[in-house]
């Protein structure tokens, strides 16, 4: 019963690598059909619900895989997972321990102060750290949000609407206008139809839509066929321009090609900066010579002055703790934070601090054409009412209120004729206004 079970997972996997690897721009409408072992009255019924849930066992879900996220705890983990924090943490247990049984009044508030200004430092450093983390999560979740809700298909001879993650290979999806395609779909009928795909291949017009298979020369290579020449082809998180088609799906989740992009999303490793990896450098050369002269003094003060193990040990970790920079972190952020700013006064915009270090030694910057930067999608920039115009915040991918800016310069600046200023300059300076100037 196992060996059977091995085998059916031997043989699915060999049939999605070939669903995988087939050039189906390349191949006739029939001989697509024929790939998907599905027979030719398909184009008429579709799917049987039966063969819909066979399908959907043997390939899954419609959706992309998300990478395994680290726990709050991982994180905070990865930021006083040092030798320079233990330090600091040592030195507050041992502060905490001498507060509890010492019964002199001043020793107590010296030492819970000293452990309260340890708690503050590493906490407020660790919250930095943690803050500045997540852009590639953040990228995988982006591109999650592009992908359809639910979809058109033709099942059992009729045209229903279904939940987009339930579509299967081999299922008739029908498009209209303002649609997000659900998945790769060979188109097999089309009607005046046009995707905006600039987010795949970065096109800024609509792409028509045919049904002939695309022809390969002698000696080509199918794969090496651009995407936005794969006019016979749909693609999964693109929306539709205009017309209306049918198409039958070929992929779905992770072997789409926005699932590809997904994947190599969720494969990114967070990378250190010179500056950081200078400073992890640092820290642990610091932390060897802070030990070292820890055990120093506590050799002077135990076995020169004379004094008490546990007051040596209290003078030692105090002589280490004046050596620690703490604020090293909070320092590197703070030059980070106002770089940015300053590049913002440029009209710069930068997500991730530690990139300004990187832009400091760029002489050229090389991009390719439009849609590889954009996305080629109107954004509201700001709406006027009855007593007031409302600014939006077009960066901020989070729904909610505070998006929303008062910002009344705009109206004032065409009420006073007497600036001499053009409509036009007002219009096109009117998203530009700086905070400060802000109702």
């Amino acid at each position: 019963m196992v060996f059977g079970k091995k085998k059916d997972i031997e043989e699915g996997k060999e049939e999605v690598s070939l669903l995988v690897s087939t050039p189906w721009h390349a191949l006739s409408v029939d001989a697509a059909i024929e790939t998907l072992k599905l027979t030719p009255a398909l184009k008429g019924t579709g799917l049987t619900t039966k063969d819909a849930e066979a399908r959907f066992e043997e390939h899954g879900p419609n959706a992309m895989t998300a990478k395994i996220r680290k726990t709050i705890w991982e994180r905070i983990w990865d930021q006083v997972a040092n030798v320079l924090v233990g330090i600091l943490v040592t030195v507050a247990v041992v502060s905490a321990i001498r507060a509890i049984t010492a019964t002199d009044s001043d020793t107590i508030v010296t030492n819970w102060i000293q452990v309260g200004l340890i708690v503050g430092v590493v906490t407020t450093n660790t919250w930095i750290g943690i803050m500045q983390e997540g852009s590639a999560e953040k990228a995988a979740e982006a591109l999650k949000n592009m992908l359809s809700s639910d979809a058109r298909v033709m099942r059992n001879g009729k045209e229903v609407m279904i939940p987009a993650t339930t579509v299967v290979p081999g299922d008739l999806v029908m498009l209209g206008l303002g649609d997000r395609v659900p998945a790769d779909v060979r188109m097999i009928r089309v009607n005046n139809l046009a995707c905006q795909e600039a987010a795949l291949t970065g096109e800024s017009v609509p792409i028509d839509k045919t049904v002939d298979p695309i022809p390969i020369p002698a000696n080509g290579n199918a794969d090496q066929t651009p995407l936005g020449d794969r006019h016979n082809m749909c693609f999964s998180a693109t929306l539709v321009a205009q017309g209306a088609g049918t198409g039958l799906v070929i992929a779905t989740g992770d072997f789409t090609q926005i699932g590809t992009i997904n994947a190599l999303v969720n494969k990114v490793e967070s990378k250190k900066t010179n500056v950081l990896e200078q400073i992890d450098h640092i820290s642990k050369w610091l932390a060897v010579f802070i030990m070292c002269a820890a055990l120093v003094t506590f050799l002077v003060a135990y076995l020169y002055t004379g004094l008490e193990p546990i007051d040596s040990v209290t003078i030692a970790l105090v002589c280490a703790v004046g050596m620690i920079p703490e604020g090293l972190e909070a320092i590197v952020t703070l030059t980070y934070a106002w770089a940015v700013s300053n590049m913002a006064k440029q009209n710069a915009i930068i997500r991730a601090l530690p990139a300004v270090e990187t832009l400091g030694s760029v002489t050229v910057i090389c991009s390719d054409k439009t849609g590889t930067l954009t996305k080629n999608e109107m954004s509201l920039t700001a709406f006027v009412i009855s007593n007031t115009r409302l600014r939006f915040d077009v960066h901020n991918t989070d729904r909610v209120n505070t998006n929303f800016v008062m910002d009344n310069t705009f109206l004032t600046e065409r009420a006073q004729h007497q600036i001499n200023k053009k409509t036009a300059e007002v219009i096109a300076n009117g998203e530009n206004v700086p905070s400060a100037a802000i109702l």
